[in-house]
């Protein structure tokens, strides 16, 4: 995922200073991505520096002084494109928990059930969570937020469809899944 762009298309909405930026993309997309001052600064002053954002400062509530950048008609033009260009592929699997997936023929079958159920349980979790924050906000949040919360809750849910499958199959076997060659 491209940090410029969410950001481009965070001040498509309205101009902000940097701390309701991270506000409001972590109110956005918090449970997917998060980004730190480190990475948002920084990526806001090259933007500025390719004449897609503008700064312009103003005197704080408190002593300091704050930023506010606006997107400009390039930076408009240019999440428009980014908006509009197809993918290669919509179906990308990059996580920790799929990583380790791979490896789990190294360990007991035992365990792997164990953990299996503690994943299990955190993919609920997650899942339970994500329609309470729908039901709550569904009248504050706009239609394509609310879509992105859909699409989770059906992945948390096909997640947690799958490992019960992976672990009905663990149960049932009566020998230790391999490993394929070159892994």
């Amino acid at each position: 995922m491209s940090l410029k762009f969410a950001l481009l298309g965070l001040l498509a909405e309205s101009p902000k200073y940097g701390y309701e930026i991270k506000r409001r993309f972590e109110g956005a997309l918090g449970n997917v991505w998060s980004v730190s001052y480190g990475q948002l600064y920084p990526t806001l002053r090259k933007l500025s520096e390719a004449g897609w954002v503008t700064k312009k400062t103003e005197p704080g509530k408190k002593a300091a002084e704050k930023n506010i950048y606006s997107i400009t008609d390039r930076g408009r033009r240019k999440l428009d494109e980014w908006l509009l260009k197809p993918l290669r592929s919509a179906y990308k699997v990059k996580d920790e928990f799929t990583l380790r997936f791979l490896f789990f023929s190294k360990l007991p079958p035992e365990q792997v059930l164990e953990y299996l159920k503690v994943q299990q349980k955190k993919t609920v979790l997650q899942r339970d969570s994500f329609q309470r924050t729908l039901v709550s906000l569904r009248d504050e949040i706009d239609y394509f937020l609310q879509a992105i919360i859909r699409k989770g809750i059906i992945h948390l849910e096909a997640e947690n469809q799958w490992m019960e499958e992976v672990m009905g199959d663990l149960r049932a076997s009566t020998r230790p899944p391999q490993t394929p060659e070159g892994l």
